[in-house]
């Protein structure tokens, strides 16, 4: 008779290979969002393995945050409100007009979403570390210098008319204090940017995106409500003036699972 020890492994292995069969058959769109999944017992008789690996299985992905649980119903393909974020004006010269830099808001009414975001102002010393560079570095100042940071929840809903109540991203916007000081910029309410810094003699004029995937950290999966470990994709976006100058940098935390990017590339005449 196999050892208890042996037994676990075995009932891991087998819940393993059939929490990698659900996961493929997710992620190739097998299941869509929102399907529903074979329940306990039809895997049980599919696969001919006990309720208690069939468990384990799903328990996994769950953690992953492909499936969610659904009492006396049974398991469903996990649903995400994901929309195309598109990081660059593309054809419509006016798509940022009015809207924050990195036109979110756009993006979401366009997506046919609500949107809201909690917006809180902070000074912070230039040595502060962005994605592992001080945010001095970033914006081309000397590290004795202060930022401004304004930091963001965004949240949206699945219509118009529903509350927005999934959060959808992180993002923090840096500034040079001497830059924006006594500006509409240092209120915790939505403002114009790029016009407040073209005011400040600072026009924007170009955007270098650094754009990493990872794990998220533990305060990420608090704040986005993440289900178990999830990947993340970690975007910092400096924006420069006409001149060159680095005035902005926008940092973002964005679920693995949610939106889609896209980029518009120029190239110059020959």
């Amino acid at each position: 008779m196999p050892s208890q020890r042996r037994r676990d492994t075995l009932r891991g292995d087998v819940s393993a290979r059939i929490a990698d069969d659900l996961r493929q058959a997710i992620l190739s769109g097998e299941y869509a969002e929102g399907d529903r999944l074979p329940s306990t017992s039809e895997l049980m008789e599919q696969e001919q393995v006990s309720s208690l690996s069939v468990r384990h299985a799903y328990q996994a992905l769950i953690g992953e945050g492909l499936v969610v649980a659904v009492p006396k119903k049974g398991f469903y393909v996990r649903e995400s409100l994901c929309m195309t974020w598109h990081m660059t004006k593309w054809q419509d010269p006016k798509r940022l007009e009015n809207v924050e830099t990195d036109g979110w808001t756009a993006d979401v009414e366009s997506a046919g979403y609500s949107h809201r975001q909690t917006i809180s102002v902070s000074i912070l010393p230039g040595s502060h570390m962005v994605a592992g560079t001080p945010i001095a570095e970033r914006l081309g100042i000397p590290e004795s210098e202060r930022v401004v940071v304004r930091s963001r929840v965004r949240y949206i809903g699945p219509g118009p008319d529903q509350p927005a109540n999934e959060p959808e991203s992180l993002a923090d916007s840096y500034y040079a204090y001497n830059c924006v000081k006594d500006t509409r910029i240092m209120e915790p309410n939505s403002v114009n940017t790029a016009q407040v810094l073209a005011d400040r003699g600072c026009p924007m004029r170009n955007h270098m995106d650094e754009l990493t995937p990872r794990i998220a950290s533990r305060q990420e999966t608090d704040r986005l409500q993440l289900a178990g470990v999830m990947a993340v994709l970690e975007v910092v976006r400096t924006t420069l003036t006409t001149s060159g100058k680095p005035v902005l940098v926008l940092h973002q935390i964005r679920p693995g699972n949610g939106s889609k990017y896209v980029y518009q590339v120029g190239y110059s005449d020959a």
